[in-house]
């Protein structure tokens, strides 16, 4: 697009000011448009480089991301196994202290009974 507009500046130039140039200003004329041309070819190739340096930090960021996220759940699951095997371990032990309590009453109750008899 910069080319064809560079060209077009040069023709209309040739066009206003028409063949009556001397070869120094033919000369000049010609290294403006090779220093534009070579000035756009920099600009783009710049631009281009630039934006490939966008879409790869771009990539590498979503990819830390993506990492981010995988190590969050991965960590989360480790959270909740934790929090699963602590509850069965809480209802055993919760289990294992109804029983040990129940017993006692259940003795105490029988001994209790016991002595009852005894007075009666």
């Amino acid at each position: 697009m910069k080319i064809v507009n560079t060209c077009a500046v040069a023709l209309m130039t040739f066009a206003l000011v028409g063949c009556d140039e001397s070869p120094l200003e033919q000369q000049a004329d010609s290294i403006r448009d090779q220093t534009q041309q070579q000035a756009d070819q920099v600009r783009d190739a710049s631009q281009a480089n630039a934006e490939h340096t966008r879409d790869a930090t771009q990539d590498a960021a979503d990819n830390l991301r993506d990492r981010a996220d995988n190590a969050v759940d991965s960590v989360e699951g480790k959270a909740d196994r934790i929090e699963v095997i602590g509850e069965n371990s809480a209802d055993q032990k919760e289990t294992l202290g109804e029983n040990k309590a129940d017993a006692i009453e259940e003795s105490g109750e029988a001994k209790a009974d016991a002595l009852e008899e005894r007075d009666e």
